[in-house]
């Protein structure tokens, strides 16, 4: 069985999709499978997809805009244990699905979220996820939801198990 579905929704952003791609395809973890979900791109997105292995399963779909349609289009076609989410101008570091591997082995989590280095210009930070100790909700009405769609991989039986 495929342990990751990457899925990845893109539009008219060619120039980093291949630098996203290029971050999945130097992963040291190999058991998975890549789906792109193109909102119909008028840029060169499709010759991008063609320069990269073929894990990788791509579709063009009219999202109208919602980008939650892209991903749910592509949790349906997924084969995989783990959906992990990417944005097309996003990147990962090479070691993410072989960390995301052992930890979902070690443990009986249903979601897991990791931190990430955000670049602005040369300056670089590092955005820590929860979880929150104290206050929990009152931090999440608050602030808001602080998961990042990059960051974030749920198990696919609990999306089914929860209608999700």
């Amino acid at each position: 069985m495929t342990a990751f579905s990457i899925i990845i929704p893109t539009y008219n952003q060619a120039n980093l999709l291949y630098r996203c791609l290029k971050s999945v395809e130097q992963q040291t973890f190999k058991n998975y499978e890549v789906i792109i979900i193109d909102n119909y791109s008028t840029d060169n997105t499709s010759k991008i997809v063609k320069k990269f292995s073929k894990k990788i399963k791509y579709f063009k779909f009219r999202n109208h805009g919602v980008i939650a349609k892209s991903r749910n289009l592509g949790i349906k076609k997924s084969k995989g244990k783990w959906i992990c989410f990417l944005d097309s101008d996003d990147t990962w570091m090479a070691h993410k699905l072989q960390k995301l591997f052992t930890l979902q082995k070690q443990s009986f989590l249903d979601i897991i979220c990791n931190a990430e280095w955000v670049f602005k210009g040369k300056n670089k930070k590092l955005w820590v996820y929860g979880p929150e100790k104290k206050n929990f909700y009152l931090k999440m009405i608050l602030k808001g939801n602080h998961f990042s769609t990059s960051g974030t991989s749920i198990k696919k039986s609990f999306l089914k198990k929860n209608k999700l």
